[in-house]
C-alpha cells in the first residue's frame, strides 16, 4: 500500500476509535459522600385557575428594546450608502413592504451578519466593522426604529431586536 493511502487508512481508523471510545465514555459513578440534602418542602398548591397549562396565564411580553443606535449614527450610515452602497442599490431596496416580508422577523445581528460578510459585492467584509453598524443603523432609521442616545455596537442587544419595528411599520 502507498504511504499516503496508508497514512490515511490511519487517520480513519485513529478517528473511528476515538470516536467510538467518546460514545462509550459516561458520566462516572460516584458516590454519595454524605446523607442526601434535606427535600424542598411542599409548595402551597396554587389556585385552581393556574394549575393547567391551559389555564396558566401567559408571561406578559418583554418590552421592545428600543434607541439601539443614534440619530448621528444612522446620518454616519446613509453617507456610506449613499457614497458606496448606492452604486449597486437604492434605498427602496431596504425598506417597505418587499423588504419587511424578507427581513422583518430577522434579528439586527443577522441583518449586520449578512451585510458585513457579502458587501461590498468588489470586497465583501473589507470596511471596518463600524462602518457596517452605521449603515445597519441607517437601515433601521429608515424602517421606522427610533434613535435612542447610544449607538448600535457590536455588543449591542442585536440579537434580541427585530428588523420590523414595535408597532406599525412604514408602508
Amino acid at each position: 500500500m502507498p504511504r499516503s493511502h496508508a497514512r490515511g487508512a490511519y487517520a480513519l481508523c485513529l478517528a473511528f476509535t476515538l470516536s467510538v471510545a467518546g460514545c462509550a465514555s459516561g458520566e462516572p459513578a460516584v458516590a454519595p459522600s454524605g446523607p442526601a440534602p434535606p427535600a424542598d418542602p411542599p409548595a402551597t398548591p396554587a389556585p385552581a385557575e393556574t394549575t393547567t397549562q391551559a389555564n396558566t396565564p401567559a408571561e406578559p411580553p418583554e418590552a421592545p428594546i428600543e434607541g439601539i443606535f443614534s440619530d448621528v449614527q444612522a446620518d454616519r450610515g446613509e453617507t456610506t450608502f449613499d457614497e458606496t452602497c448606492s452604486e449597486c442599490h437604492t434605498t427602496s431596496e431596504f425598506r417597505g413592504r418587499t423588504f419587511q416580508s424578507n427581513w422583518g422577523r430577522r434579528t439586527v445581528y443577522s441583518l449586520f451578519r449578512t451585510v458585513r460578510s457579502t458587501m461590498p459585492d468588489d470586497n465583501p467584509g473589507g470596511l471596518d466593522e463600524q462602518v457596517y453598524l452605521d449603515v445597519v443603523a441607517y437601515i433601521l432609521s429608515i424602517n421606522g426604529h427610533d434613535a435612542g442616545s447610544s449607538e448600535l455596537a457590536p455588543d449591542s442587544p442585536m440579537r434580541e431586536v427585530r428588523i420590523a419595528p414595535p408597532g406599525p411599520g412604514p408602508q
